[in-house]
């Protein structure tokens, strides 16, 4: 951790192990952006071989699991962060950690201008929405589900996600009759495909 200052360095080694220390660190708002953005630079996922990734691993999942309760604490941890790129690593452990609240990702995915406040959301909002969706259709009764529902229709997404969670929805006969029209209208080569290996399989 040669690039860390000393003081982020105590912090993230005091907290290996210490919730108490963690939930104390958390309150500490003029430091906890700063003291979590070089966690992110050393953790494991970075390829660190420093011997306190281990100890950057845990601050993290810690936060992530535990103190992340509402959309806007993302707001919160990332005011010092100066590269979008330690945002995106950030996101994607957050969304990849299976302890997360659902509840804060659905919340979030709603949340368009908080999305958009956080930034450079094509680069992590891909694999929260495709696991959302799965869960969804899992979920939702036949014609329910609405374009809104699927995804933030507010943002700039890429086409081909759209596609991807029209196509899911609609394959397993989720979509409700607007939204059909919609996926017609928009998505059309995805839903002729579609309709027609559902008309062979009848």
């Amino acid at each position: 951790m040669s690039n860390q200052s000393p003081a982020s360095q105590y912090y993230i080694s005091s907290a290996f192990q210490n919730p108490e220390f963690v939930q104390q660190l958390w309150c500490k708002e003029d430091k906890i952006s700063s003291i979590l953005c070089h966690a992110v630079k050393e953790c494991s996922v970075n390829n660190s071989d420093s011997p306190l990734s281990i100890c950057c691993d845990y601050l993290i999942d810690y936060i992530c699991v535990y103190l992340i309760n509402k959309p806007s604490d993302f707001i919160h941890i990332f005011q010092d962060f100066e590269e979008a790129e330690d945002k995106t690593t950030f996101m994607n452990l957050y969304f990849q950690n299976y302890l997360v609240h659902s509840t804060v990702t659905n919340t979030l995915l709603s949340n368009h201008k908080i999305i958009e406040t956080i930034g450079d959301y094509h680069s992590w909002i891909e694999y929260p929405l495709k696991y959302r969706a799965t869960k969804l259709i899992q979920n939702a009764p036949a014609g329910s589900l609405t374009t809104n529902d699927l995804f933030p229709t507010e943002l700039d997404l890429p086409h081909e996600l759209k596609d991807y969670l029209l196509s899911c929805a609609y394959a397993e006969n989720k979509l409700t009759e607007t939204d059909i029209i919609y996926f017609k209208t928009n998505f059309a080569r995805s839903y002729e495909m579609l309709t027609q290996a559902k008309q062979g399989k009848k």
